[in-house]
């Protein structure tokens, strides 16, 4: 394990080993960028005894691994409170308890400390420790415990107690009351985190203000709050729609694609069951909220499926109404199915005094449930209370509705209003033939009467029984205009909500209405808020059918584009969908995305060599060059910090970092030299089966044959590697003079390995690395001292003498 000096404020030294110094996300990140280093690390700002305290802490949780992770993000708003507090004192140990009992000035200090080595769980024990000794403290209190001064004077506290109500009021505010105060709000999103700082802000300078515009004093508070991450029950919907948005822009995006209509009614499919299972699933855990939003995506989902896609499809003349009325009875059930069952199975008698029996069937007939209608008026007709006229009639419109026509794909338009207009004949003759007979006091007959009046498309008779806008909607498409295409649909909806106050209407009704009028600018920012995922999707799906445009001349920006940025950056909060935001970031095709994901994939914590192959997989995947060379370099230092030196290596050699290679090299060759072990070849050889040259790399490698050479008596063998190292310049300069010290032994052998040529080419080896700009530390620092040089030469001329002999 490495081991590593820290110099404090005051020139004090501290040996710490590695995994303490693991436990500093300052100290970790500098030892990533610069590599493992000899020098003292400066630790400016922190005295000896505190910078000892602090080691002496990080000695203690040595064990526990998750002091070594890097820091989290910065916790929801919630965590800070009463029950955080109690939870972290709880979690403290007896040591840390203990830690904590020192005087108020050396405990500001540890957090001074603290902050600046960024040890989290250090931090999080002083902090709290602090906080508990604020709990339940007036604020004269807490000046009076951490010897704060007061500067304000009391009229100044006064206004400040005035002024911090005044600005907490202006959130409450109403629109028409900021714009008057010329104010908006401002924010600031954490890119990592769940945190939102806000301020009010001025929307223009005093300047350009007009005289009815009060300037008041800009607040210069700054309000934080936190942002809801995404909830986990999400996650199965999240990964099953990820899935279908990727496989459309695969699909879209190939050279020979041809979805067409039909191909994009598959895939909308499978959005809406994800939606549906879904709802299903929430409904199930009693989740209320989820379940009307999940509900409310799905009503405006399906909705555009029925105007841009189900109504488009070519070869088919496809009116707007039976599926306009399914969507409305599937989306927003009425009348209930459960009391269907019930008034099917109560005797007639019992249904005439049921009083909720005809404000059932006037729902049933405004929903388009006709055959339902007619049984329960063939099922009330022999009822005593049904006079005869009442029975007949009930009996004559059940009748009616069975007959009432329906259209098909292959039947023509004309074809279709002819027989709607001889059956719609019919149904107004029955409809003055009641009429007539209203003089009478009969109930029953003027239940029927409006039965009837709705049937034959009676615009007052309509909005009288219709409870909502959509209800007035279905109704007049299917009774006044049921071969009506999807063009028709915006004209109707305006004329239905000239009955309505749309100012008080829901978000989701809004949604809809923008949809039903073609306005697809309001339609996006209505699903934006009804949730991210909604406009995001929505968007893509427009996209690719080809009506965005008109949008795209509305907006700033490309609205596509900035939805599913948006949303790629919502998912990076959550740690389980990195590479789901990732996707959502590449294939929204746009350079924003690109530097996007290049900037977030580089800040991903590496955890783990799993996580790091994920990621460089999807740089590669993209194309991120950059990106993919930052985090070789990054797992590089960080494999070279924890002593994992051949995968540094790879990892380096990726990037072409022949330098960082070359001190890794280095630091295997001062390795060997200090304990006189070669541990190196398992390294070298996981190496060089990649295929990387390097020439420190084939240093060790000959190296290393020549150790095993000369270990295994063949000498003659390790002589050659030898020079054959030194000639060919394979050994950097600080090595040189290793090398011929290793000669030393050989030059002395019984039986001469070196020829005298070969001795010759040592003495110029060692008179070139006397020249050399080594020289100085050749003769003072190397391994070579005077003796050995002198040993090296008496050696050289003893085994020229030998040869000349020989």
């Amino acid at each position: 394990m490495n081991v590593y000096k820290l110099a404090a404020a005051d020139g004090s030294i501290f040996t710490v080993e590695q995994d303490i110094v693991e436990q500093s996300g300052t100290l970790r990140n500098f030892l990533s960028t610069s590599g493992p280093t000899e020098t003292p690390i400066p630790v400016p700002n922190i005295s000896g005894p505190i910078l000892s305290r602090v080691i002496e802490y990080c000695q203690h949780h040595r064990d526990d691994p998750s002091r070594r992770k890097p820091r989290e993000a910065i916790p929801d708003e919630s965590d800070s409170s009463d029950a955080a507090i109690a939870r972290a004192i709880a979690q403290m140990d007896d040591y840390d308890m203990e830690f904590c009992k020192v005087d108020q000035g050396t405990l500001f200090d540890l957090i001074l400390a603290a902050n600046f080595l960024d040890i989290q769980p250090l931090m999080d024990l002083v902090g709290f420790t602090v906080a508990n000794k604020m709990k339940g403290k007036s604020v004269e209190e807490i000046r009076s415990t951490f010897n704060v001064k007061n500067d304000f004077t009391p009229e100044e506290e006064q206004a400040r107690s005035k002024e911090t109500i005044k600005h907490l009021k202006v959130f409450s505010a109403g629109q028409a009351d900021w714009t008057s105060q010329n104010r908006t709000l401002v924010f600031s999103l954490h890119p990592l985190g769940r945190g939102v700082a806000v301020a009010v802000a001025g929307k223009q300078t005093r300047e350009h203000l007009t005289s009815d515009v009060q300037a008041n004093e800009q607040d210069q508070r700054i309000y934080v709050c936190g942002t809801p991450p995404v909830p986990d029950s999400r996650l199965p919907f999240i990964s099953a729609t990820h899935a279908v948005f990727a496989a459309l822009q695969n699909v879209m995006n190939a050279d020979d694609a041809q979805v067409g209509i039909d191909g994009l009614l598959r895939l909308s499919a499978f959005y809406r069951e994800a939606m549906l299972r879904q709802v299903r699933e929430l409904q199930e855990n009693s989740n209320s909220s989820e379940t009307d939003v999940f509900q409310a995506m799905h009503a405006v989902w399906h909705l555009a499926e029925i105007m841009y896609l189900s109504t488009n499809m070519p070869g088919l003349n496809t009116p707007a109404v039976p599926l306009f009325l399914e969507w409305l009875n599937f989306n927003f059930p009425s009348p209930p199915p459960e009391e269907r069952h019930e008034l099917l199975e109560a005797d007639a008698d019992s249904l005439t005094a049921n009083e909720s029996f005809w404000p059932y069937l006037r729902k049933l007939a405004l929903r388009g449930h006709v055959a339902t209608l007619a049984s329960l008026l063939e099922h009330v007709a022999p009822a005593s209370a049904m006079s005869a006229a009442a029975a007949r009639w009930a009996r004559e419109l059940a009748a009616g509705l069975r007959e009432m026509p329906v259209g098909s794909a292959n039947e023509t338009t004309g074809s279709f209003n002819s027989r709607w207009r001889r059956w719609h004949s019919k149904l107004q003759a029955s409809s003055t033939a009641i009429s007539s007979l209203l003089d009478t006091d009969d109930s029953e007959l003027s239940q029927i009467y409006d039965l009837v009046c709705i049937v034959c498309g009676d615009a007052d008779s309509i909005s009288a029984a219709a409870d909502t806008w959509l209800d007035v909607l279905g109704a007049v498409l299917l009774y006044c205009e049921p071969a009506s295409p999807a063009d028709r649909l915006p004209a109707l909806t305006q004329t239905v909500l000239e009955q309505f106050q749309t100012s008080d209407f829901a978000l989701l009704d809004r949604a809809l209405v923008a949809l039903l009028s073609h306005d697809l600018p309001e339609l996006l920012l209505y699903c934006d808020q009804v949730d991210s995922w909604l406009s995001a999707h929505l968007t893509d799906m427009l996209h690719h059918i080809g009506i965005l445009d008109s949008c795209r001349r509305v907006f700033a920006v490309d609205p596509r584009e900035h939805y599913l940025l948006a949303l790629g950056e919502q998912y990076l909060r959550h740690d389980c969908l990195w590479q789901v935001a990732i996707d959502y970031f590449g294939l929204a095709g746009s350079r924003a995305g690109e530097s996007l994901m290049e900037e977030y994939l580089v800040r991903i914590p590496l955890d783990s060599d799993r996580k790091a192959q994920q990621v460089l997989r999807t740089c590669k995947r993209y194309c991120l060059e950059s990106a993919q060379d930052r985090i070789h370099r990054q797992l590089g230092r960080q494999k070279w910090l924890r002593g994992r030196l051949g995968a540094a290596i790879a990892h380096f050699a990726h990037v072409d970092d022949r330098a960082a290679i070359s001190q890794i090299c280095d630091q295997l060759w001062a390795e060997y030299l200090s304990s006189g072990k070669l541990t190196y070849g398992p390294i070298i050889d996981g190496v060089l089966a990649t295929g990387l040259k390097h020439e420190r790399l084939q240093f060790l490698t000959f190296y290393r044959d020549f150790h095993e050479s000369y270990k295994a008596g063949d000498y003659e063998n390790a002589a050659s590697t030898l020079l054959r190292i030194l000639l060919n310049d394979m050994a950097p300069p600080h090595a040189v003079s290793d090398l011929l010290v290793d000669a030393i032994p050989l030059l002395e052998a019984d039986k001469p390995v070196f020829s005298s040529d070969d001795t010759f080419e040592l003495l110029r080896c060692a008179e070139s690395l006397a020249r050399s700009p080594f020289t100085k530390a050749f003769s003072q620092d190397s391994n070579i001292a005077s003796n050995e040089l002198s040993i090296f030469n008496v050696a050289c001329a003893r085994n020229l003498a030998r040869s000349f002999v020989m």
